[in-house]
């Protein structure tokens, strides 16, 4: 049993691998059962659990019970995954938004051990006999000759049909640089009218898949695959001083996203003025003709 015990000013957060199915291994394909609890004061803001990826797992059932006794939350969800994946695997972690005030923290379970195996025919042996050499005339030579002889024509196709499409795509029109790209893109949120009819979630998403477009295109990284911590490390690598600016911007919408908070109106109203300025922030100096 792997528990991990987070104990932060009073949240504590556990997870582990029911006992049915401790030191057992798993056949590719069978459910187990995982408990993930959360137990904190009542009145604590805390977001629902998230994941960055699952995979080689798959949810297929989740339930959750919330139970209040003494002033103590104690929200428990018991959680059926299935693995596609064989050999010693581990359920990530999940993940907690909590807010105090104006402070954010990540709180996190543990990861979970498990072993899997792939499934074998029951009258496999782990060491099979050996098998009858292949009598005359044998054929595969000729077999393999031809898979080449045809994976190279296959080939010289490819090549054909990529030179094609990169002469069509050449008289494409290219990309705007990206800061010119994020800026028109943020102008045409319509902040206003979401605003209006509660589309908070939304506003504060699709200004964050912005900044990430963004940041991939400006810095090489894979930001719209990577968490706000991953984000912030990869602008650290890059050395960019807006690094900290970035982290409380996509932070407070990590918090709109998945911890149910809405902030004041003025402060939504001004995150889209805010997004703007890190992309002026992080924008190359334009040249001046001593460069040239």
């Amino acid at each position: 049993m792997i528990v991990l015990l987070l104990f932060i000013a009073q949240v504590e957060i556990t997870a582990e691998l029911k006992a049915e199915y401790r030191g057992k291994e798993l056949m590719i394909g069978d459910p187990f059962e995982i408990t993930l609890t959360a137990a904190y004061p009542k009145g604590t803001e805390l977001s629902e659990p998230f994941v960055d990826s699952l995979e080689p797992f798959i949810i297929v059932d989740q339930k959750n019970e919330i139970v209040e006794h003494e002033g103590t939350v104690r929200n428990t969800y018991e959680m059926k995954l299935v693995p596609f994946g064989t050999g010693s695997l581990r359920v990530p972690e999940f993940r907690f938004l909590r807010r105090k005030g104006d402070t954010v923290d990540t709180l996190s379970s543990a990861a979970i051990s498990l072993s899997v195996a792939s499934v074998l025919p029951e009258d496999m042996q782990d060491i099979n006999d050996i098998k009858k050499a292949v009598e005359f005339p044998n054929f595969l030579p000729l077999i393999i000759a031809a898979a080449m002889i045809a994976a190279a024509v296959i080939g010289y196709a490819a090549y054909r049909y990529l030179r094609r499409l990169t002469k069509v795509r050449a008289g494409e029109k290219p990309l705007p640089p990206p800061w010119i790209e994020a800026i028109i893109a943020l102008e045409n949120i319509p902040a206003g009218d979401w605003l209006a009819r509660g589309l908070f979630k939304k506003y504060y998403y699709s200004m964050s898949e912005i900044l990430k477009r963004y940041l991939e295109r400006r810095y090489g990284f894979n930001a719209a695959e990577e968490t706000t911590s991953e984000i912030v490390a990869s602008l650290k690598v890059h050395k960019i001083p807006q690094r900290e600016e970035f982290s409380r911007f996509f932070t407070r919408a990590d918090m709109v996203k998945y911890a149910k908070y809405v902030p004041p109106l003025d402060e939504m109203s001004g995150a889209l003025l805010a997004a703007k300025e890190l992309v002026n922030m992080t924008r190359p100096e334009p040249a001046t003709r001593g460069d040239q």
